[in-house]
């Protein structure tokens, strides 16, 4: 790998290690990676690249492999996926074909982003198809995270079509597996993220508030333990509303907007700025 040229745009760009780092990884993985050559994961280096504004091809001296070209897009997708810019994930998604992928961990993540973007756009037979490609294909023992993401993601589904009888069915089935999570892997806590916070939101949603709370002060937790930002800006916008419905005082309300609201601009969430910038003007 060319690491040099990897060092050299890093510092070209006036990033320190930790500033890198921030919500992908610990400033000790780069410094791993930088100094002794340490390989850290596809999608741990596919982020890390696009801050950078590199491609995979310009650090390896050879050819990418196909699967890595594709994990590349799929991390771009799941960002879009996290930041509420469903449109351009789903474009990045119709340039990809699931026949064309040769590893199965590729193709179930190809199929979970693919599923949950389709139940967020009320397409959720289409969705729920994706899912039991998960749940009666590719992991039919129930082995992978996968497995579990499809599983919100039905409920997510169920939800968009208001069968909330069967999204509850799936949604149940987070709270327990909670405690089953390791946290010391990045590609873990993102999927573990994402679970929490649309099991979070249903909860929240369905007037179950302190459920609700617990889901996404879970999240704001694991995000902090992990230095990792994304969900945090709609996990606080959404505890906002909650402590509101909880008869909270009004400073631990605004404390949790304001920190929505930094968060989504960190984040170039434009969405949710929208959307906390409208709550702001009603309240």
């Amino acid at each position: 790998m060319n690491i040099e040229k990897f060092i050299a745009r890093r510092k070209e760009l006036g990033y320190s290690q930790s500033e890198l780092a921030r919500g992908i990884c610990t400033q000790a993985t780069i410094s791993k990676f930088e100094n002794g050559g340490k390989m850290i994961s596809t999608k741990i280096l596919t982020q890390l690249c696009q801050r950078l504004n590199l491609s995979l091809s310009d650090i390896f001296p050879g050819p990418v492999d196909h699967d890595s070209k594709m994990f590349e897009k799929l991390a771009r997708a799941e960002f879009d996926l996290i930041t509420m810019e469903y449109d351009e994930a789903l474009g990045i998604l119709d340039g990809l074909a699931l026949e064309e992928m040769g590893n199965d961990d590729t193709k179930m993540e190809y199929l979970f982003i693919k599923g949950y973007l389709l139940a967020l756009n009320n397409q959720p037979s289409d969705a729920a198809f994706c899912f039991d490609q998960i749940l009666d294909g590719y992991d039919e023992t129930h082995q992978t995270i996968y497995s579990q993401l499809a599983y919100v993601g039905l409920g997510l589904s169920f939800e968009q079509q208001e069968k909330f009888d069967r999204a509850e069915f799936y949604f149940a089935k987070m709270p327990a597996w909670l405690k089953t999570i390791t946290t010391n892997d990045v590609e873990t806590t993102w999927k573990s993220l994402t679970m929490l916070f649309y099991t979070g939101d249903y909860y929240s949603k369905r007037g179950e508030t302190a459920t609700g709370t617990m889901l996404l002060e879970s999240l704001v937790d694991l995000s902090a333990a992990q230095h990792v930002t994304f969900y945090v800006a709609r996990a606080k916008f959404r505890l906002a509303q909650n402590y509101s419905r909880q008869g909270a005082d009004s400073q631990q309300i605004q404390d949790a907007v304001d920190e929505a609201y930094v968060f989504a601009k960190f984040n170039g969430n434009q969405k949710l700025i929208a959307r906390i910038n409208e709550y702001r003007l009603k309240n």
